[in-house]
């Protein structure tokens, strides 16, 4: 398995959580326009099981195992953790973060990049403008979960996402 960043330490897995209060006070005071702080939210959410599921401080599964991520990111990533991907059970390399807010930093980020967010314009599954919550959640399910232009969120999947956009809505104006 390719290491794509050789010169940073390997560090032992340790499992992570915060609490989401530290998750929406750092999204509150970061300087990302309100809809990527929302989108941040849900798919924070999402992806670490409500903070409680991190890997080294990375709570959305961002692997270093095939290519490296934009030079920007370098100075978040900190190390180097070998682990068992949830999904499929194989030996997989994940970054490491010094902090929940490096790693919030670096997804903020990509989301933006992405256009996965309310106003955002997609690129990579799906060339889409993104004009609503509902339009979201069907970009979130094709362009982050699966890369499948075909894939369509579970009435279960859409009602939570939606829920949850309604609570970031709340809490980010």
């Amino acid at each position: 398995m390719k290491n794509a960043y050789p010169e940073k330490l390997m560090v032992p897995y340790q499992r992570t959580k915060v609490e989401m209060g530290k998750v929406v006070a750092y999204l509150k005071n970061a300087d990302i326009p309100v809809e990527v702080k929302r989108s941040t939210y849900i798919v924070f959410r999402n992806e670490s099981a409500n903070g409680k599921s991190g890997v080294n401080n990375n709570f959305g599964g961002i692997q270093v195992d095939s290519t490296r991520w934009p030079a920007k990111y370098d100075h978040l990533i900190t190390g180097v953790v070998s682990k068992a991907e949830n999904g499929t059970g194989k030996g997989r390399l994940f970054a490491a973060f010094a902090s929940p807010e490096s790693f919030l930093e670096m997804l903020a980020d990509r989301l933006k990049d992405r256009g996965i967010f309310v106003g955002g314009n997609t690129y990579r599954v799906v060339k889409a403008h993104v004009d609503t919550p509902e339009e979201l959640a069907l970009i979130y399910k094709r362009e982050w979960v699966t890369g499948n232009e075909d894939a369509i969120p579970t009435e279960t999947e859409q009602n939570n996402f939606l829920s949850m956009y309604s609570q970031a809505a709340k809490l980010f104006t």
